[in-house]
């Protein structure tokens, strides 16, 4: 009897299984039937773009023919796509947001979008998306734009394969190329931000996904994220930026395989920590940096498998930060290895390649039987007193350092790899 029962159950299950089936493919379809292209263009029925999306409902496709479209403050209450044809260029003449995004679903792919607006007390930007989801910006060229796109309280959305081209002339008037505010659950992938304030800049954003972005010229720095946890770095590229990132008051941060380069000038880093904990540094490229790393008053990060090669400083690491751990990286022609202003620190050092290393393998393990001192008397005092840098090479400089070399216990400092590596480890 429980047999014959569970074979009619099963039965009633299937037929339930087949009509919820059923049923999703019949509204799948309808939803299809019932979305419609709308094409615009100059000689067709339809010439604008507003009136098109007033007369557009959830789920149409706007089409964009090539052609020049001067449009502003186009307002997308409704989930629709905007798709442009090649050589298809949105204008907003400087008057406000080009495109202002206040519905779920928007995607908005292939157009050319310039001239937002500019004002001293709003924000205006070729894309703006504010408490949305699930959003859509994709391989879009936005040139001249105080902001290219700029997204507030959104959840779920993609910014991928954009070009983000401004023309900022200072930090004050000048706008960032995709700005992030209060936002969570966003990929920005394959962009490319180009003289902006900031190329991309993160403000009390969470579980972001940021890859392969590529970020240059940005008159501060290529990314700069303050108060967002919990994200993800991979694949990216900062190079000929005033800074190349600035991260600042976050934790547990991700930031894998990215590339930190030529960011040259006084005050210039690869990357800049301000408060950062608990976080993970790995296989990052840092080259020809004025500073490589900058740690102020950073906490149990670890930093491991990184080439840290032909910077002025490779890592400058503050008294206040405690706890880190550098372990099998690579320095290799940086002008002082590491730098500090303290005389004690409870960072560690292990396993690192060091170009500068003097020592010996007797035993042929691969690692230097004796420790490694990365921090050199004249680093130090130029730590502690910048002006000092002039004196670099001179003959009293060079004569301090053959003395350190001849007599380590000179050096106030006891940072130190125990167990420095003889081969790279990269």
């Amino acid at each position: 009897m429980n047999g014959l029962y569970e074979t009619i159950l099963d039965g009633i299950l299937s037929r339930r299984n087949l009509t919820k089936a059923v049923f999703v493919l019949v509204f799948l379809t309808q939803a299809e039937i019932l979305a419609k292209e709308i094409r615009v263009c100059s000689s067709c029925e339809i010439s604008t773009i507003k009136k098109a999306i007033e007369i557009a409902s959830d789920q149409d496709v706007v089409l964009l023919k090539s052609g020049y479209y001067s449009e502003a403050n186009l307002i997308l209450n409704k989930g629709l796509s905007v798709v442009g044809e090649p050589g298809a260029v949105v204008d907003g003449k400087k008057k406000g947001h080009v495109f202002d995004v206040r519905a779920n679903n928007v995607s908005i792919r292939g157009i050319k979008i310039v001239g937002s607006g500019i004002s001293d007390t709003a924000e205006y930007a070729g894309i703006h998306a504010e408490k949305v989801k699930d959003c859509v910006f994709e391989k879009n060229r936005l040139e001249g734009d105080t902001y290219s796109i700029y997204l507030a309280e959104v959840d779920g959305c993609r910014i991928s394969g954009n070009e983000a081209i401004g023309d900022a002339k200072n930090e004050v008037s000048g706008g960032n190329g995709i700005h992030l505010w209060s936002s969570k659950n966003v990929r920005i992938e394959g962009n490319r931000t180009e003289k902006h304030r900031d190329g991309i800049y993160l403000e009390f954003s969470s579980n972001l996904k940021i890859e392969n972005n590529f970020s240059t010229r940005n008159i501060r720095y290529g990314m700069h994220f303050m108060f967002s946890s919990d994200n993800d770095f991979r694949g990216n590229e900062f190079t000929e930026n005033s800074a190349g990132v600035a991260v600042m008051y976050s934790k547990n941060i991700l930031v894998e395989n990215n590339k930190f380069l030529n960011n040259w000038g006084d005050s210039s880093y690869g990357i800049l920590l301000k408060e950062i904990s608990d976080s993970v540094f790995v296989r990052n490229e840092f080259s020809k940096n004025t500073v490589a790393i900058f740690s102020d008053g950073c906490n149990r990060n670890y930093f491991t498998h990184n080439r840290i090669f032909e910077n002025g400083w490779g890592i400058r690491v503050l008294g206040n930060s405690d706890s880190n751990i550098f372990a099998r990286n690579d320095f290799k022609g940086n002008v002082f290895d590491v730098s500090t202003n303290t005389k004690r620190t409870t960072n560690v050092f292990f396993e690192n390649f060091w170009e500068s290393y003097k020592g010996y393998d007797l035993n042929r393990d691969g690692f230097g039987d004796v420790p490694h001192k990365p921090v050199h008397f004249f680093g130090y005092w130029v730590a502690v007193y910048p002006f000092l840098m002039l004196l670099y090479d001179s003959p009293v400089v060079l004569f301090l350092q053959g003395i350190e070399r001849a007599f380590p216990i000179v050096t106030p400092i006891d940072f130190e790899d125990l167990k420095p590596s003889i081969r790279e480890n990269l």
